[in-house]
């Protein structure tokens, strides 16, 4: 396992891109009068955002590798669409080789274990310690398996959640597919906060599209809630009303007394009202934290995810690393790809005052949230955000109204196509 997982610190497929392990395992290269090093672990769309705005090329004045255990992204923030048949699987997945090749900067293929900030080193799986003079956390979400009585990691190959993972997703599909017309399809939201917090509302939306144009009508979509209000809530309420008249429900835990238990042998979700037995997909998506490197590294409190500096990103609780994306405790901006995007700017930003000397530039956050009702009618949140008083604070926010025009609602989607070829583009894309 070492010797494979030395081979891949020297760059495996990516050859020309490599360096030799010394080069890693030496000390900080600050401490040698060499380009600061800096190590960023997660390439989702915040560590590949983060990487691809330091990143300028293998001359550049920073020295950077990107640890991925991953050989590609494949982009979960619209798994939705594909859910519905509007896109293919080869749409959301993306190679890093482009990435790495464009920026110069060094691609990790392992698994981080452990930030030590006492000796600036993160720790691989296979023991390596890979040192730095600086390093940020992209590490996404973890899932809690314990906080759905009847579920677990085992269960989840019965009862998908789809949340994390190409795997599950693509094991939803599957099951989404093989649903009989008449069958029932239950669905378990998080609770707050989780990552993207519309997306299984979304997600009711776009089985129920798929359903109904593959002759399957008659299906009935459960959404089992443990909350009492939703993101989007009378946005959703209304569309479900105008396109699947009868086909969603969506049942808060003062109408159904509960969750008690999910049985994934016989598929079967038992509430407190009423029990649902033999359904044709069970879509748990169970409580979130930070991504487990970050619970073992120190950097999460009592709510599992991480608290953060509002000026920079800066971890409050190890002020010598930074955190991004849906790991982060970032108050009320939620956990989307587009917050984490514009949150690598700010962390870019920090990076290039602390290793460079540049002038330290002020903290201004933003995202905006698409969610499809149905075809061509895209409903959405955006909000902007700043450090008000030590706190991170929205100071601006919108959210469609419910008689907007059909135009607008097709221009929001056309909007969210062309957000995401655009990223997808400058981070993914051809050299």
């Amino acid at each position: 396992m070492a010797a494979l997982s030395r081979r891949a610190l020297l760059g495996g497929a990516l050859g020309s891109l490599a360096a030799p392990v010394g080069a890693f395992l030496a000390a900080p290269a600050v401490a040698r009068g060499a380009r600061p090093r800096l190590v960023i672990v997660g390439a989702g769309f915040g560590g590949a955002a983060l990487a691809s705005a330091l990143a300028n090329g293998p001359d550049g004045p920073l020295d950077i590798v990107l640890v991925e255990p991953e050989p590609g992204y494949f982009a979960l923030c619209r798994s939705n669409r594909l859910l519905g048949g509007l896109t293919t699987s080869p749409t959301l997945w993306f190679s890093y080789e482009a990435l790495a090749r464009r920026t110069g900067l060094r691609l990790l293929r392992g698994r981080a274990e452990r930030i030590v900030p006492e000796s600036r080193t993160v720790r691989l799986e296979d023991g390596t310690a890979l040192p730095f003079d600086a390093a940020a956390l992209a590490p996404g979400i973890g899932l809690d398996y314990a906080s759905v009585p009847g579920w677990s990691r085992a269960a989840a190959g019965v009862m998908p959640h789809g949340w994390i993972g190409r795997a599950q997703f693509e094991l939803v599909e599957r099951q989404l597919a093989a649903v009989p017309d008449g069958g029932t399809l239950v669905i378990l939201p998080p609770p707050d906060p989780s990552r993207c917090p519309p997306a299984p509302y979304e997600r009711a939306s776009m089985m129920a599209h798929r359903l109904r144009a593959t002759g399957r009508g008659n299906c009935r979509i459960l959404i089992l809630d443990c909350k009492e209000r939703f993101a989007k809530m009378a946005l959703f309420l209304d569309g479900w009303e105008r396109y699947y008249p009868g086909m969603i429900e969506w049942l808060p835990p003062s109408i159904h007394e509960g969750l008690e238990e999910v049985d994934p042998a016989t598929r079967t979700v038992r509430t407190g009202f009423g029990t649902y037995r033999d359904c044709a997909l069970v879509n748990v998506i169970p409580a979130q934290t930070a991504g487990a490197l970050a619970l073992r590294s120190g950097l999460a409190d009592r709510t599992g995810f991480c608290p953060i500096r509002p000026e920079d990103m800066g971890s409050t609780l190890v002020p010598e690393l930074f955190v991004l994306g849906d790991a982060a405790q970032a108050g009320p901006i939620p956990k989307s790809a587009y917050a984490a995007v514009s949150q690598s700017a700010v962390v870019a930003a920090a990076l290039r005052t602390r290793l460079l000397g540049e002038a330290a530039a002020p903290a201004a956050y933003a995202s905006l949230c698409w969610s499809l009702l149905a075809p061509g009618d895209s409903v959405t949140t955006e909000g902007r955000y700043a450090p008000v008083d030590a706190a991170l604070t929205e100071v601006q926010s919108a959210v469609s109204a419910l008689a907007e025009p059909g135009a607008t609602r097709a221009r929001n989607d056309s909007a969210s196509e062309a957000w995401f070829a655009a990223v997808t583009g400058r981070l993914f894309g051809p050299v």
